[in-house]
């Protein structure tokens, strides 16, 4: 009885490849924040709080199964590790730069809770859990159809949506989403194509030893998985700020670490999980990269990831890593690259923020009926 019903549910699981996907992540996400509680780490909040934190820590777990894969395709197509070896090297790095984001990266915190909506439009916990549910929502879908996307987009999609629905426009801060926030998207892909191009032509003409490039593609690779954790952390937690009805100024320095090593873990968590579908699209199917265009690619991501974890500006480690995997090969002709992936990659940056938004007001309009 007992095996033909796990029969049943492996084949009904094996049918609803969505389904499974997004129930994966949400299990996670379940496990962990419930383990904290467990451990005492996350005291004092209400059950409402708690089920935000479940979802904000979902969204955590999906952002790293679509993020991983930004630092470590190059690392598995250039040879130089196998896609384990890659997905656990990656996860473990991502945890090690979530846990001293708290430290770092605290203007994308306050960016993300104060620089959208205005002041006078207090974020509800039932506001984050709406923001919450439609960015986990696209990231999972944009991961089980490997496709690599912007958690910062699919945020900040959700969070306009939600906010209009309950304020109205003029609640947005639209300067604030130009200057800090379109702006840096807008030209991430492009400099970031451009560098890795001219970066490609540099690389071609010095010679390293063997073993020295490996190492600069291990490092490199490491540095990118390690900034972009400093830079999405910050995001998602902002959200689990919200849910908990905290200010970041009035929070405790102990309560924000446990959110920020929350977030963090849930993020390795989903890294090493579901990062595998994305990694190998990116290091297989957009172009062939060599040991060259491997580290070309790698620098051009780490450099402009880190340049703007420092000055606040969030940035999209997606859009840059895609670009700058585009330009590092292009020196091997425009046929090099598969243009109908880049195509299906440029397309669904374009609805994110929209498809987001969607699925955030979605899940605002069913919360209101109920």
């Amino acid at each position: 009885m007992l095996l033909a019903a796990r029969s049943q549910l492996i084949e009904w699981f094996k049918l609803n490849k969505t389904v499974a996907n997004l129930i994966t992540g949400l299990f996670i996400a379940v496990i962990t924040t419930l383990l904290f509680v467990a451990l005492g780490l996350l005291k004092g909040f209400s059950v409402q709080s708690v089920i935000g934190f479940i979802v904000v820590a979902w969204l955590a777990v999906e952002n790293g199964g679509n993020d991983v894969s930004k630092g470590i395709a190059p690392l598995l197509a250039s040879g130089a590790a196998s896609k384990q070896t890659a997905l656990i090297y990656g996860a473990g790095v991502t945890i090690i730069g979530g846990i001293l984001s708290i430290f770092i990266s605290m203007k994308l915190l306050k960016l993300f809770t104060t620089g959208l909506i205005g002041s006078g439009f207090p974020i509800t916990g039932n506001m984050a859990l709406m923001i919450a549910v439609g960015a986990a929502l696209w990231v999972a879908l944009a991961t089980r159809f490997a496709l690599p996307v912007s958690t910062t987009h699919a945020i900040i999609g959700s969070i306009l949506t939600v906010g209009s629905l309950t304020y109205g426009l003029s609640s947005i801060l639209w300067g604030n989403l130009v200057e800090k926030v379109v702006m840096p998207l807008l030209f991430g892909p492009l400099v970031g194509l451009v560098i890795a191009w001219l970066l490609t032509y540099v690389i071609k003409y010095v010679r390293l030893p063997l073993q020295a490039g490996k190492i600069l593609i291990w490092l490199s690779s490491g540095a990118i998985c390690f900034v972009r954790s400093l830079n999405d952390v910050p995001k998602i937690v902002s959200i689990a700020v919200m849910a908990a009805l905290i200010g970041i100024d009035g929070a405790e320095m102990k309560t924000l670490f446990s959110l920020f090593l929350l977030i963090t873990v849930a993020m390795g968590i989903g890294s090493l999980v579901k990062g595998a579908a994305v990694t190998e699209l990116l290091s297989q199917k957009v172009t062939n990269l060599d040991d060259k265009s491997s580290l070309s690619s790698l620098l051009t991501t780490s450099l402009l990831v880190m340049f703007a974890s420092k000055f606040g500006l969030p940035v999209s480690t997606t859009h840059v890593s895609s670009s700058a995997i585009i330009g590092s090969n292009l020196h091997s002709g425009v046929k090099s690259v598969n243009w109908v992936i880049v195509r299906h990659i440029v397309l669904s940056w374009i609805v994110t923020v929209p498809g987001a938004g969607l699925l955030a007001a979605a899940a605002f309009l069913f919360y209101r009926i109920l």
